[in-house]
C-alpha cells in the first residue's frame, strides 16, 4: 500500500482478501515490530494499544471498504 504509515512501530501494511464461498472480505494487514505476546518479557500493553489505534486510523484513511484489521508480527 502506498499511504504513509501512521506509527513508528508499523513496519508495513497491505490488503488481503478472505473468501468464503460467495462472500469476500477485505482485510487490512498491519505488520508491527511490537511484541504481541502478553506473556513475553518485552510486551508493552500501552505500546500495543498505540499500534491498534494507529491501525484503526489507517483503516479510516483508506478509501476501500475494509471489513477487518489483522495485526501480525514482523518477519525479517
Amino acid at each position: 500500500m502506498a499511504e504513509p504509515l501512521s506509527h513508528r512501530n508499523i513496519v508495513r501494511s497491505w490488503h488481503e482478501w478472505e473468501i468464503d464461498g460467495r462472500e469476500r472480505r477485505l482485510i487490512l494487514v498491519i505488520e508491527t515490530d511490537v511484541e504481541m505476546r502478553p506473556e513475553a518479557e518485552d510486551y508493552d500493553a500501552i505500546l500495543m494499544e498505540e499500534v491498534r489505534t494507529a491501525a484503526v486510523a489507517l483503516l479510516r484513511a483508506t478509501p476501500s471498504a475494509i471489513d477487518r484489521i489483522r495485526i501480525v508480527p514482523v518477519r525479517y
